[in-house]
């Protein structure tokens, strides 16, 4: 559920951004994410070591990674805007890293940061996404002693 209250439900013409979250990335089933994204879906990664990829079986390949790392992660929509073909969302995740990640051994620390992504959705179908994830601040509250709150402003 969107943080303000509504839904994306609320437009006319908008994508199911907080059904694609709760039913994806929420429920751990990256096989989902054919529901959502055309079959030759590209990834424009803009996160620093995360090389771009196109199609499903990529997409499901990343999640998966991110959910054996953080089994725990949580998706909760802080923003959401959409105009014709274009949906920008800021999301939290928030969880505890149980396996590597993105060159980061274990350290069972939880980390909370940001995830900005702006995505392309023609014929009610994602084509593009360009996400950038705050890896500066997921490094530092697990590789230091960095907590949760101490990267970014979440509220």
């Amino acid at each position: 559920m969107y943080r303000g209250g509504r839904t994306m439900a609320d437009s006319v013409h908008s994508f199911p951004y907080d059904r694609y979250t709760e039913e994806v990335w929420n429920s751990h089933n990256p096989e989902a994410l054919a529901q959502f994204f055309a079959a030759d879906a590209r990834v424009h990664s803009m996160t620093p070591g995360v090389v771009a990829g196109t199609g499903l079986d990529y997409l499901k390949g990343r999640a998966q990674s991110l959910f054996n790392a953080f089994p725990d992660v949580h998706f909760e929509i802080e923003d959401i805007v959409q105009r014709e073909d274009l949906l920008a969302a800021r999301v939290t995740l928030e969880g505890t890293q149980r396996g590597e990640f993105a060159g980061i051994p274990v350290t069972g620390k939880r980390m909370r940061v940001y995830d900005f992504a702006m995505y392309r959705i023609v014929g009610g179908k994602i084509t593009d996404v360009w996400s950038l994830i705050d890896m500066h601040g997921l490094r530092d509250q697990l590789e230091t002693s960095g907590s949760p709150s101490s990267s970014g402003n979440f509220r």
